[in-house]
C-alpha cells in the first residue's frame, strides 16, 4: 500500500548514488503523524493505483553519463496555422466492400478465384452445389411446363366451344386447371428468384444446361480485389458467415482522431497529407471527407476521415500512418512541448521539468493533439518552463526504480 498526502506534498529527491533508506522511512512516519494530528484525511491506494509522480525530483550526478545526454527545451505558447498532426490507421472504403455468402445450405465443389486476384462484377469466384436449389429449379421447370400445357388446352377448348363442338363445362374445367397451374408456376418462380438472379430463369431448361441444376456460382457484386476466401473444397456452408470478401482498394479511408481543442480548425474538404509507416519516404494526398458528431469521453477526440486515392494499392487496410491536416478553420494559441519530452508513466503523461542544477521534477500533464512543433499541453506546464527534451528516458528509469523500492 502507498500513501498519498494531498496537504503535505514535499519534494523528494532521488540521487544516482543512492539514498538513506532509514532516513526516508523516518520522514514518511513523521509526515504521517503530522497529517493525523492536523486532521488531514489520508487515502490509501493499491499498488496498481499509485499516486501521480508530481513533486518527485530526480537528481543526477553532473559527471554521470545520464547528465551528459540531457538537453532542455523551453515550453512556449505559439500561434498555430491550423495544421494538425495526428496518428491514423488505414481502413477500406466501406462503400466499396462486398461480403459474399450463400443464401442456402450448400457444398463447395470448385474454387475459381484466389486471394489477391483482381475480380470484375459478376465474375464467378467459386461453385457450390445445393440440393435445395436443385429441387427448387426442378419444381420451377415442372410448373412452367404444366402452365404451358394447360394454357394450350384452355385455348383449344375455347376454340371448340366457339364452334359449338365443346360444352361450356369443358371450357370451365380447362380454365380451372390453367389457373391452378399458373398459381403453382408463379409460386415456384418467386421462390427460385430468392435463390438465383431473375435473369437466369429464362435460360433454365431440363437438359443442355452449362452445369447441373444443383450447382450455382458465388459471384462478386463489385470490381476489386479478393482479399479473403474462407472456403475449402467439399466444405458444407450456409448463410451464417461471410465466405469471401472483395474490396475495391482504388480509394481508402484514413481514420484519425482530432482533439476537441483542434476541432474548430478542421473542415470537410480540407487537404491532408498521409505518410504510412511502411513507406516513410512517400506521401499520399487526400481530403477530409467526414468529421464525427460525437466526442469520445475517454480520449476527448473526434473521428475524422480522410479519403485518399490508392491506384497502386500501396496502402493496405490495417496499416499505421501519420496525417497532417491543413485545417482551414483559422489559427489559435497553444502551449507546445517537444514530443520527445512526454513519457507514458502508470497510465499518465509526464514530463521532467528543470528544478535546479541537475535536478528534474517529474510532473503529470494533460496533452492535446500533435502539432508540427510538438505536443500541445493543456494543463501541467506554464509558458517559459524548461523540460527535458533529450535524455529523459534515463530519468524515467530512475523514477521507476525509486517508485518500486
Amino acid at each position: 500500500m502507498s500513501l498519498k498526502w494531498p496537504a503535505f506534498g514535499r519534494l523528494r529527491e532521488v540521487a544516482v548514488s543512492g539514498f538513506d533508506r532509514g532516513q526516508s522511512i523516518r520522514g514518511i512516519l513523521l509526515s504521517a503523524l503530522t497529517a493525523v494530528l492536523c486532521g488531514v484525511w489520508v487515502r490509501a491506494v493499491s499498488a496498481e493505483q499509485k499516486s501521480p509522480p508530481d513533486n518527485v525530483v530526480v537528481s543526477v550526478d553532473a559527471a554521470s553519463e545520464a547528465a551528459r545526454h540531457i538537453r532542455l527545451a523551453t515550453v512556449r505558447r505559439t500561434k498555430t496555422t491550423g495544421r494538425i498532426a495526428a496518428t491514423a490507421t488505414v481502413e477500406p472504403n466501406a462503400d466499396a466492400v462486398a461480403q459474399i455468402t450463400t443464401r442456402i445450405p450448400a457444398r463447395v465443389v470448385k474454387l475459381i478465384a484466389s486471394p489477391g486476384e483482381a475480380v470484375k462484377p459478376g465474375q464467378p469466384l467459386a461453385i457450390l452445389s445445393s440440393i435445395e436449389l436443385g429441387d427448387a429449379k426442378a419444381e420451377y421447370l415442372k410448373t412452367r411446363s404444366l402452365e404451358t400445357i394447360t394454357a394450350q388446352n384452355l385455348k383449344r377448348e375455347q376454340a371448340l366451344y366457339t364452334k359449338q363442338i365443346s360444352a361450356l363445362k369443358d371450357v370451365l374445367a380447362a380454365k380451372a386447371a390453367h389457373d391452378t397451374a399458373l398459381a403453382q408456376y408463379e409460386a415456384a418462380r418467386d421462390k427460385l428468384t430468392l435463390l438465383i438472379p431473375a435473369q437466369d430463369l429464362a435460360h433454365l431448361k431440363w437438359s443442355g444446361n452449362a452445369s447441373p441444376l444443383s450447382e450455382f456460382p458465388l459471384t462478386s457484386p463489385i470490381a476489386g480485389t479478393l482479399v479473403r476466401r474462407d472456403l475449402v473444397l467439399g466444405e458444407a456452408v450456409n448463410g451464417n458467415r461471410p465466405l469471401m470478401t472483395v474490396i475495391d482498394l482504388d480509394t481508402v479511408w484514413i481514420n484519425t482522431s482530432v482533439y476537441e481543442s483542434d476541432l474548430a480548425a478542421v473542415k470537410i474538404g480540407d487537404r491532408a497529407t498521409v505518410r504510412a509507416v511502411a513507406y516513410p519516404d512517400r506521401s499520399f494526398e487526400g481530403r477530409v471527407s467526414y468529421i464525427g458528431d460525437e466526442v469520445d469521453r475517454r480520449t476527448r477526440t473526434v473521428l475524422a476521415r480522410i479519403e485518399v486515392p490508392n491506384r497502386d494499392h500501396l496502402l493496405k487496410p490495417g496499416m499505421f500512418a501519420h496525417t497532417l491536416i491543413e485545417g482551414s478553420g483559422g489559427s489559435r494559441d497553444e502551449l507546445v512541448a517537444p514530443e520527445s519530452a512526454v513519457f507514458d508513466y502508470q497510465g499518465e503523461k509526464i514530463v521532467f521539468v528543470a528544478a535546479g542544477l541537475n535536478r528534474y521534477e517529474a510532473r503529470s500533464v494533460d496533452t492535446g493533439g500533435e502539432t508540427v512543433n510538438g505536443v500541445e499541453i493543456l494543463a501541467g506546464l506554464r509558458d517559459g518552463e524548461e523540460v527535458v527534451a533529450s535524455g529523459g528516458l534515463a530519468l524515467k528509469g530512475l523514477l521507476m526504480n525509486r517508485r518500486t523500492k
